[in-house]
């Protein structure tokens, strides 16, 4: 096995630049950053084992190795333990037993090791090169390197999932046009009528949804914030289908073409056709690469759209803002809304199954190669007028 014991203030550096890659401050976890030629091919997170068993140590090293192996062009790695345990004055240091498990997997890979290095409440230190057993002074990280511009750094893995403030006065207008969508498309004899002004209200949501595909691309082609409140309430509706928020999904995966075809093919299935299985495919996390810019733009809308929902209406949302969360290689987040959406409907279908690929460690293929931007698919997010 070959290593390369990096100097201490290039150490510091690196460690300053982890939380850019991975865009939080880690707690309690693992990070591996894969290399190619010399060069960082982005940043992997797992937490670390409860236990310390050698099931569980041998575990994580298979799984973070097998990630690495499988970023194309990767042929070293750097690895970070995040923990809340001591590490000045430690020996060994903590974690020990994981980091040797993943070097030796590395070595059977043929990774190089460019360093190893751990973080704690009170110091950090380096696996490979533990000259100062008291540890080295946490103030060390980042000094010497310029901030660079980036998307903001949340305060930890979990921080960045929870919804973003919203407007109380939009909340209740979306929630009552929904509520008011549900009577005028259910009619109940006896009910009590909406006025003028309401029914106009909930008749211009579903106009708005008389095209799903049209509606769902200039969702996720606007700000968030310029939406009005019928195009919200029109989206959230279609997320509280399944077949419908399958629609956005896959449209949001490609474009509005695709969108038209599984519209096109959800409704012929429920008259009894075979769903076709290039359609599907991203839904499982297959197929080609698609624009990870596009797919955050949605998830943004659609944590925004969650955080407007009262409560109970929340679990379609949710169940898309995780699986929106693990397209875009983001397991913590996609657990933490798939777990929101299981806490309000304990047999919400999309939700739990993402909490077992989550459980079974799998990832989309496309998040193990090079992204895609959407500076080079600006032809694939056509629209058409309604």
């Amino acid at each position: 096995m070959t290593t390369t014991v990096v100097r201490a203030s290039s150490s510091s550096s690196f460690l300053a630049l982890v939380p850019r890659l991975l865009e939080c401050t880690p707690q309690r976890s693992l990070v591996i950053v894969p290399f190619g030629h010399g060069r960082s091919l982005g940043a992997l997170r797992v937490d670390l084992p409860s236990g310390s068993t050698p099931a569980e140590v041998e575990g994580i090293g298979s799984t973070v190795i097998g990630m690495a192996c499988k970023i194309a062009r990767t042929d070293a790695i750097a690895l970070a333990v995040y923990t809340e345990d001591q590490v000045a004055g430690q020996s060994p240091l903590p974690h020990r037993a994981v980091v040797d498990t993943v070097i030796a997997r590395a070595d059977i890979c043929g990774l190089r090791i460019v360093d190893a290095l751990v973080v704690g409440p009170d110091a950090w230190n380096s696996y490979l090169d533990p000259s100062s057993a008291a540890g080295r002074p946490l103030a060390e990280i980042g000094a010497g390197v310029v901030d660079v511009p980036g998307p903001p750094v949340a305060a930890d893995q979990f921080s960045a999932a929870a919804l973003p403030d919203v407007d109380a006065e939009l909340a209740r207008s979306v929630s009552r046009l929904l509520d008011d969508v549900d009577r005028v498309l259910s009619r109940p004899r006896g009910g009590a009528r909406l006025d003028d002004e309401r029914r106009r209200a909930a008749d211009d949501v579903v106009t708005v949804l008389a095209d799903p595909p049209a509606l769902l691309e200039e969702a996720v082609r606007a700000s968030p914030g310029d939406l009005s409140p019928a195009q919200l309430a029109a989206v959230a509706f279609c997320l509280e289908r399944p077949a419908l928020r399958d629609v956005a999904l896959m449209q949001w995966t490609a474009d509005i073409t695709v969108g038209d075809a599984v519209f096109e093919a959800q409704t012929t299935f429920g008259e009894g056709s075979p769903f076709p299985a290039d359609l599907a495919r991203p839904m499982w996390g297959e197929g080609a690469a698609p624009d990870i810019d596009r797919l955050r733009d949605a998830l943004e809308l659609c944590r925004r759209i969650a955080g407007l929902l009262p409560r109970v209406r929340r679990p379609g949302t949710l169940s898309a803002c995780a699986w929106l969360a693990w397209a875009t290689g983001r397991s913590s987040h996609a657990g933490t809304y798939a777990q929101a959406a299981i806490e309000i409907d304990s047999t919400h279908g999309l939700s739990s199954i993402v909490m077992t690929m989550l459980d079974a460690g799998r990832l989309p293929e496309w998040v193990f190669e090079p992204p895609t931007s959407r500076a080079g698919r600006g032809s694939s997010r056509g629209s058409r007028a309604r």
